[in-house]
């Protein structure tokens, strides 16, 4: 009796199979990173987009309460330390879009008390109430591995060294003793008291070096004299930029065909309090 016979696979045929399954693991596999890649991105932008939002809307809230802005070419001088250093060298100036800073007075968010002079009420101890001082404010970037040579605890978001030339930016106060008048605010170039200090507000702020041609400055400020609601305003033109995995994640998001003011999300502020402050 005759066996039929069992054929078996010929080495071509083998290959062939072994080629289209590889081509086929290939296939899923740059799908798979690509699917984790775009995950990672997306979750990246949305933590720094709400955080964005978070400090623009805090920003905008201390300015809108503003009795003074510092205009245009005033030169501010701050405390020394991490908290205060520019990402370039010179002076802090108003205006400047290398190191971009606004500076303003807000006024105090509860009345003063009649039966105890203001210098005894600004002092932070348990007979004073802070919340009845002036305030000198103001926002400004540092370079980030500058701020994380020198922060501590809460003050320090820790090493990342693909991103040391991002910007931090940073929050500084301080109180005033005594009211402070017009006339002492409004000069070419203006010290903050002593005893102020940084904060850090937000991480990952987009450097002016990585920022597109024609880009606004992360602050723009508007002043005429004498100053008055209406006249004077504050535009926060934010954006975030962190490299992940080897990627740069941006907010607002861009793409070849983004120019320089799309790269931002603007804020306009206007003060409501300005004008309201003794000559």
């Amino acid at each position: 009796m005759k066996r039929p016979s069992i054929q078996g696979l010929t080495l071509i045929e083998l290959l062939v199979a072994i080629a289209l399954g590889l081509a086929i693991f290939l296939v899923a596999s740059n799908l798979l990173v690509s699917s984790s890649r775009s995950a990672t991105d997306l979750q990246g932008r949305n933590e720094l987009l709400e955080e964005s939002q978070i400090a623009q809307n805090y920003m905008a809230a201390q300015i809108r309460e503003a009795v003074y802005v510092f205009p245009v070419g005033t030169t501010i001088t701050l405390g020394g330390g991490y908290t205060t250093r520019r990402p370039v060298t010179g002076d802090w100036k108003v205006g400047d879009a290398a190191a971009p800073i606004v500076a303003f007075v807000r006024p105090p968010q509860l009345l003063p008390n009649p039966t105890g002079p203001l210098s005894e009420q600004c002092t932070g101890t348990a007979s004073g109430d802070i919340r009845r001082c002036y305030k000198f404010i103001a926002y400004y970037p540092v370079k980030r591995s500058d701020w994380v040579s020198g922060a501590t605890s809460f003050n320090n978001p820790g090493a990342d060294e693909i991103n040391k030339d991002r910007w931090v930016l940073v929050e500084y106060r301080n109180n005033y003793v005594s009211a402070p008048a017009l006339s002492t605010l409004n000069v070419p170039s203006y010290s903050a008291a002593s005893g102020g200090e940084g904060r850090l507000l937000l991480d990952y702020v987009q450097p002016q070096p990585l920022a597109l041609t024609g880009t606004p400055p992360l602050f723009e400020v508007t002043t005429a004299a004498p100053q008055a609601p209406g006249n004077t305003s504050v535009t926060i033109n934010l954006a975030l930029s962190r490299q992940v995995g080897g990627r740069a994640v941006t907010v607002p998001a861009r793409n070849a065909a983004t120019t320089g003011p799309q790269s931002v999300t603007p804020l306009v502020v206007t003060p409501r309090n300005v004008g309201n402050l003794a000559p």
